[in-house]
């Protein structure tokens, strides 16, 4: 098996484990996605929610409407609160610590390696 094969099972074992826990957010001005963060809680990127309202869909079609609870610009992470209906939270795993003189954010949001 290649590298790149790895890869690509890698992936779709992230894809297939995250399941239920992934879930749209939408409104007028576009769409995005997030992740079930714990019961009533989304996150989500700070640039896929405008106002205070959201519509969140989750996998099984449903819609809820959310509140933002809170919103982080420059970091680009928005939380919402909403109805999860108990669909699980996405599991998280344990980071790795920073390395000295890293000078970008610790939160696992971002592909890639952010610190070379």
């Amino acid at each position: 098996m290649t590298i790149l094969d790895e890869v690509g099972v890698s992936i779709r074992q992230l894809a297939e484990g995250a399941g239920t826990s992934v879930v749209g957010i939408g409104q007028r001005w576009g769409a995005g996605s997030g992740i079930v963060l714990g019961e009533g809680q989304i996150l989500t990127n700070a640039h896929n929610v405008r106002g205070d309202q959201v519509t969140v869909t989750f996998a099984d079609g449903r819609t809820a409407e959310g509140s933002v609870a809170a919103r982080d610009i420059d970091g680009d992470l928005a939380v919402i609160n909403v109805d999860t209906g108990g669909v699980p939270a996405l599991p998280w795993a344990r980071a790795r610590p920073r390395r000295s003189g890293c000078r970008y954010s610790p939160w696992p949001t971002r592909a890639g390696a952010g610190c070379g």
